[in-house]
């Protein structure tokens, strides 16, 4: 298939105060161009708000913003030739980035804030890749000290992804946010979805309640009575200890009134139940699919209470699978082939929608695989290698694109594989060994798909081959863990950073295990069931990235292999 067109990037690698680059204009830079850099043949001088001007060529700004564009081939300009053309509404730094980005193609900015800046300058001007570009940046640089910030900008300019992602950073980090001086300033529309959202990663509805009523005490003048308590209903009063209750909770103004009386009383005696009841999801659930028992293939489907500490039964797939891939988009749970119990090779897909607490079946495939990969990047799902019906090994890659409903055929690994695993790191997909299509020898190779290049690429080897084994990623570093090797099945661990294109040992498993799962929950990686030579196993480790330690979980309700985990973001 042809190349894919070269996109808007930012190439940031986590949030942090240090310079961002901004890519995504010109792709090079003519000699004549170059003259921008010191006046040379200019003919237009464009004045920032407070009265910086910057001497450009009309030809070159046209062909980059549809807004000088418009400006400068119409009446107005005709009639104006010669006189600065004054952007009020633009600031320096942020004129200054835009010009920079149409002569060369990209910009620096300094930090975040610079960030924000930029973008509604680009956006101001009408330059839609670097307004593109900058709202990347802005995604991978979302934090509990820029979410709110960054999800107002996203909100001024109708960037209905970057503020998706905001949102997402808001639920994940509100306790911080909740903190800070800037939850107290926050819009009331902000401070409604949130304390509204099932999807907040806090301890408990206490501290739900507290960031609340702390809003309410800091909004000057004083909220009327009904708008305090239309915010106070979003809380999950149910939820609250009894202690909380009376030693707090009865104790504030705002709920001593008759109507704030009234409200308490409808929740403690007629309402425990229904939204008001219902525990806040948090950021990310675990869930557990399919698999392999030692006799038959699994259609079940489980979730990990982490509060409770227990596996809970949900709503089984419509297929029993083992060797499926799974991956999450947009909150909804795909499972992807497998094989069936009687050992087929499946090309059907189910999606799990959370929300609906439902399976559906979404267009199947186009090859039927099993013992294959897949991972989500972009919004995209990506399948790779596996093994077809026929017991061939496969290096064939399809994209699902959940919008359309299509599955697409994309660039072929350079290796087949089956029993491989795949991981997203920075929007790149990496995949990493498996075993080959000539004598079934494990693999330690890895390839990277490079998204923007639509192309793979060989990067550093593991020092172990390995096939069946677990891959997750904590903090954009990549871990491979167990398998089998050809001989043994392993208890190692390897970790791999894709700013050195090195591997390292790093501690090893408690048990040997080869055909589990893993995924990341929390910060932490989780590695459960498999097959130790001997038995299937429905034992769970969990691995702290910070202590470099295992530590021995509650065991799945199962044992299990050839299953998939999956961390689902809500």
């Amino acid at each position: 298939m042809p190349p894919a067109p070269k996109r808007a990037r930012a190439s940031a690698d986590a949030p942090s105060a240090a310079s961002i680059e901004l890519v995504g204009g010109l792709a090079e830079k003519p000699s004549a161009i170059a003259k921008f850099r010191d006046g040379r043949l200019t003919d237009v001088e464009v004045v920032a708000a407070d009265g910086t001007a910057f001497h450009a060529h009309a030809l070159c700004i046209t062909s980059g913003s549809e807004y000088f564009e418009r400006l400068l081939a119409g009446e107005r300009w005709a009639d104006t030739a010669g006189r600065p053309l004054s952007l009020p509404e633009v600031p320096k730094q942020g004129l200054a980035a835009c010009l920079e980005f149409i002569y060369t193609g990209s910009c620096a900015v300094a930090d975040e804030a610079e960030l924000m800046v930029v973008l509604q300058a680009a956006a101001y001007l009408q330059i839609r890749p670097l307004v593109d570009a900058a709202a990347k940046a802005m995604s991978a640089h979302l934090s509990a000290t820029t979410a709110l910030a960054f999800w107002a900008v996203a909100d001024r300019q109708g960037l209905s992804q970057l503020a998706a992602d905001a949102v997402s950073a808001a639920a994940r980090h509100f306790e911080q946010i909740a903190a800070t001086p800037a939850w107290l300033s926050a819009p009331a529309e902000m401070v409604h979805v949130l304390v509204a959202s099932d999807r907040l990663k806090v301890a408990d509805e206490e501290a739900v309640y507290s960031a609340a009523v702390k809003w309410l005490h800091a909004q000057a003048p004083p909220p009327a009575e009904d708008d305090a308590l239309e915010l106070l209903r979003l809380v999950r009063f149910p939820l609250l200890s009894r202690e909380f209750v009376q030693e707090t909770v009865h104790n504030e103004p705002l709920l001593r009134t008759f109507a704030g009386m009234q409200m308490l009383s409808n929740y403690f005696f007629g309402a425990l139940h229904g939204d008001s009841a219902r525990r806040r999801m948090g950021f990310e659930q675990l869930y557990i699919v399919g698999g392999y028992d030692g006799s038959d293939a699994l259609a079940t489907f489980h979730r990990f209470d982490s509060m409770a500490n227990v596996w809970e039964a949900m709503a089984p797939m419509s297929t029993a699978r083992s060797g499926l891939a799974a991956a999450a988009v947009d909150g909804k749970l795909y499972v992807m082939d497998g094989a069936d119990d009687d050992g087929h090779g499946l090309s059907s897909v189910e999606r799990y929608d959370l929300a609906k607490n439902a399976w559906e079946a979404v267009a199947p495939m186009s090859t039927a695989r099993y013992a294959l990969a897949a991972a989500a990047v972009d919004g995209k799902l990506y399948v790779m290698g596996g093994a077809d019906a026929d017991g061939h090994t496969l290096s064939s890659v399809e994209q699902y694109d959940s919008t359309a409903n299509v599955w697409e055929a994309m660039p072929s690994m350079s290796t087949a594989r089956s029993g491989l695993a795949a991981v997203a790191v920075d929007g790149k997909l990496y995949v990493m060994g498996g075993n080959d299509t000539d004598d079934e020898s494990s693999l330690s190779s890895v390839e990277r798909y490079d998204l923007a290049k639509n192309a793979w690429e060989a990067v550093a080897p593991m020092s172990t081959a390995r096939d069946g084994f677990a891959a997750a990623a904590v903090d954009g570093k990549l871990y491979v863990m167990g398998g089998f090797d050809g001989q043994n099945r392993l208890s190692s661990v390897e970790r791999y950073d894709p700013a050195t294109n090195a591997w390292e040992a790093v501690a090893p498993m408690s048990t040997a295990r080869s055909c589990s799962a893993a995924a990341v929950f929390d910060g932490k990686l989780y590695v459960m069931g498999g097959h130790d030579g001997k038995n299937w196993l429905s034992s769970v480790e969990q691995y702290d990235p910070a202590k470099n330690e295992w530590v021995t979980m509650a065991s799945m309700v199962l044992n299990t292999g050839t299953h998939s985990l999956c961390a689902v973001s809500l």
